[in-house]
């Protein structure tokens, strides 16, 4: 008697948290969300993985001649236990994505990987067991095509319903929205899809679900986007107001210690009104974009600047004020060892100094450091020195050096970040830019 081995129909997806802000995000992400940010990637590659093998099982079991083939090839047994391994990796994903929401970074990534690994070995010989019964591509193909086209529409509802709570918590309405998903959700039925493939429908699954699915994810990404340019541009105006608040108060200190704006802001090798005249500025470019319809994704640029300036004007202020003042200074040297093609390996050797007058404390002995790529105007994460977690600590002159490599590095414009704080609550955020190659 054949063994039975279930197979789920209804091909689930992970929801994998998409973090999503207005406004800035963190200047300086911690370690931790680093590791959350890569085990979220491996978690995502290995469901797509599991979709793939399970959309290529799910078509091979609802074809009657195509079972009969592996049959009387003798292939039998081998499939049913390639099933079994299947079932293990799906357990074993699911263990990764409880050991994520558990925030147990090290142990979703290790139970993925061994679950990819399992994938990609049941998928190769599901292909060769078909391959050995003389299982012609043209059998699959076609509503194969067609199921991976609904899965990758209801991955596309999953994502952007997931985006939906996160909006709604920062005040947006996302009802309509919602409701337009469902309706689009309805129409993806696998179940039904697979009937209707086994009929020899194709059209009523191309044309009648999902076509009419794709036509309303869309009409509901349109509805979005204009819920999230009505709150974006009230957001402007807040940050404005914001901003004039700030500028009043820095004005308010800077009189009392008899000290001219402009002077202040020659810092930024600007005055006073040129410094705030440019930020207005990025924000009505923002306004603007916003009209074209495109991501305002200058936003979190600017969020992130400003709270970079508010840091640095308090820095000042206590350095005129003859205060506590912490200030740390970074420098790069690149000692190139190799380079293939475009790509480069590199070694930093990145000096840390503490110019402040307090002593200055870091998150690890590699001080904080985080190496960022410049990408289309923005600065994204690139790399970090591994280093166990245990403070580090400059007096004032003092200085600090890590060593890192980088291996196999693109051609392009790069930035080392430290973060440091001290006992008194002040905070720096320092960088320094380098070209490779």
């Amino acid at each position: 008697m054949q063994r039975r081995i279930y197979i789920p129909i209804l091909l689930s997806i992970l929801a994998l948290p998409i973090l999503t802000s207005h406004l800035a995000a963190s200047i300086n992400p911690s370690l931790d969300n680093i590791e959350a940010e890569k085990a979220e990637k491996i978690l995502w590659i290995a469901n797509t993985a599991r979709r793939r093998v399970e959309i290529l099982i799910n078509l091979t079991i609802i074809n009657e001649t195509i079972i009969g083939k592996i049959k009387d090839a003798g292939l039998e047994e081998e499939w049913n236990g390639n099933l079994s391994l299947f079932n293990e990796g799906v357990e074993l994903l699911e263990n990764a994505a409880s050991f994520f929401n558990e925030e147990d970074y090290l142990n979703a990534t290790t139970y993925a990987m061994q679950a990819m690994e399992i994938f990609r070995n049941v998928f190769r010989n599901i292909n060769r067991i078909l391959c050995q019964a003389n299982v012609r591509k043209e059998e699959l193909i076609d509503g194969r095509g067609l199921l991976e086209a609904i899965n990758r529409a209801l991955a596309r509802i999953e994502k952007i319903k997931n985006l939906l709570v996160s909006l709604e918590e920062k005040g947006i309405e996302v009802s309509e929205v919602l409701e337009i998903l469902e309706e689009a959700e309805s129409y993806l039925n696998v179940t039904e899809a697979i009937k209707l493939l086994q009929q020899g429908n194709v059209s009523a699954v191309s044309e009648g679900m999902l076509a009419q699915a794709n036509k309303l994810i869309t009409q509901a990404l349109r509805k979005l986007k204009e819920k999230i340019r009505e709150s974006v541009t009230e957001r402007i105006e807040q940050f404005k107001r914001k901003l004039e608040r700030l500028r009043e108060r820095i004005r308010e200190r800077l009189r009392e210690m008899n000290i001219t704006e402009d002077e202040f802001y020659q810092h930024w090798n600007f005055t006073a009104k040129g410094f705030w005249g440019k930020h207005i500025e990025i924000l009505e470019k923002v306004r603007e974009r916003l009209r074209e319809g495109i991501n305002a994704t200058d936003l979190k640029i600017l969020g992130t600047r400003m709270r970079e300036i508010c840091l640095e004007l308090e820095m000042r202020l206590r350095k005129h004020e003859g205060k506590e003042a912490i200030n740390i200074t970074v420098n790069v040297e690149k000692i190139m060892e190799s380079k293939i093609g475009r790509k480069v390996t590199v070694l930093l050797r990145v000096t840390v100094k503490n110019d402040g007058n307090v002593t200055v404390i870091f998150p690890n002995p590699a001080f904080g450091i985080i190496v960022e790529k410049k990408v289309n105007d923005r600065w994204e994460f690139y790399s970090s020195p591994f280093s166990t977690q245990s403070l580090t600590f400059l007096k004032p002159g003092e200085i600090g050096e890590v060593r890192m490599r980088l291996r196999a590095a693109e051609p392009g414009n790069y930035r080392v970040r430290v973060h440091a704080w001290s006992r008194e609550g002040l905070v720096a955020i320092e960088s320094s830019e380098f070209t490779l190659p």
